[in-house]
């Protein structure tokens, strides 16, 4: 009996070992690329960033924001994902320059500078080159967006 429990319980390991990879098809999740240039993939990412904001695309939005997503003001004020949604600035233009990326396997940090014309919290937003830090994380399948950081303008 006790051989026979054993034989059982062997064949189920087993089973749940191998069974989820046997007809399941080749599995979507990937290791983060190794970049080439993690500063050109960066700027591309943020600009897509604003490009969505710009255009009020929640759907694309939602997608590409991790479900870690933090944001983080220079006036003090942050939110996550869902009351950041909620509350989308307004931003008429934007111009993204002087880009350093960096990254460590699925991390990829960004600092640049970021010049918006717009509303922010109903009020005209409009403060020159403004230093921003971001993190996109690669979750398996593509980049998102973590973390965004907006600091004072640069004076003088």
């Amino acid at each position: 009996m006790k051989r026979t429990t054993l034989l059982a319980v062997t064949a189920i390991m087993a089973a749940l070992t191998v069974g989820p990879s046997l007809g399941a098809g080749p599995s979507k999740v990937r290791p983060a690329p190794k970049l080439a240039s993690p500063t050109a993939t960066a700027t591309a990412l943020s600009n897509r960033f604003f490009t969505l904001i710009v255009n009020k695309n929640i759907p694309r939005l939602t997608g590409f924001l991790s479900p870690a997503f933090q944001v983080q003001r220079a006036d003090g004020s942050g939110s996550g994902k869902k009351e950041w949604l909620a509350k989308l600035a307004d931003i008429d233009t934007f111009e993204l320059t002087d880009f350093h990326g960096t990254q460590a396997g699925s991390s990829l940090i960004v600092r640049y500078l970021a010049t918006v014309k717009g509303t922010v919290n109903g009020r005209p937003y409009t403060p020159g080159p403004a230093p921003r830090l971001a993190t996109y994380t690669w979750n398996g399948m593509r980049w998102q967006i973590t973390s965004n950081a907006n600091f004072n303008p640069l004076k003088g």
